[in-house]
């Protein structure tokens, strides 16, 4: 005699395994179409409406959605030049806050900010361009 609640058994558990292959595929393909992506932002910064031997000592791009990066420019003139890359940006984009320190000769700093940047991913991938003045 056959023992067929075996070999019930072995297909049940066969289907579970397919349907379970077929959801995660979907929730993969689901992530994907909706996945974060990384954005460039680079341009100058400047100190000029400070001391005039202001020099920018660091610039933060802090995203409302996706990770914030920060820069430290050379900090020899009164306008320099920064590259941030922000991950976790939606593919529809976010809005930013940019905050800048600035440094005198003496070692004292002043900050500013600037809000609500639009960061949206470039169509060609080239860096997105974001002056900064003060």
């Amino acid at each position: 005699m056959r023992d067929f609640s075996s070999a019930k058994r072995n297909a049940r558990r066969s289907a579970v395994v397919a349907a379970s292959l077929t959801l995660a595929a979907s929730v993969a393909a689901i992530g994907t179409a909706h996945a974060a992506v990384k954005v460039t932002v680079t341009g100058t910064v400047s100190c000029a409406k400070f001391d005039e031997s202001s020099t920018p000592k660091t610039v933060t791009i802090t995203p409302k959605k996706g990770n914030p990066d920060s820069d430290e420019p050379p900090g020899e003139q009164q306008v320099e030049k920064y590259t941030v890359k922000l991950t976790g940006i939606p593919n529809n984009g976010t809005t930013a806050t940019a905050k800048v320190v600035c440094e005198d000769d003496d070692g004292d700093t002043n900050t500013y900010k600037v809000k609500k940047i639009p960061i949206k991913k470039p169509t060609t991938g080239a860096p997105v361009t974001l002056n900064l003045p003060a």
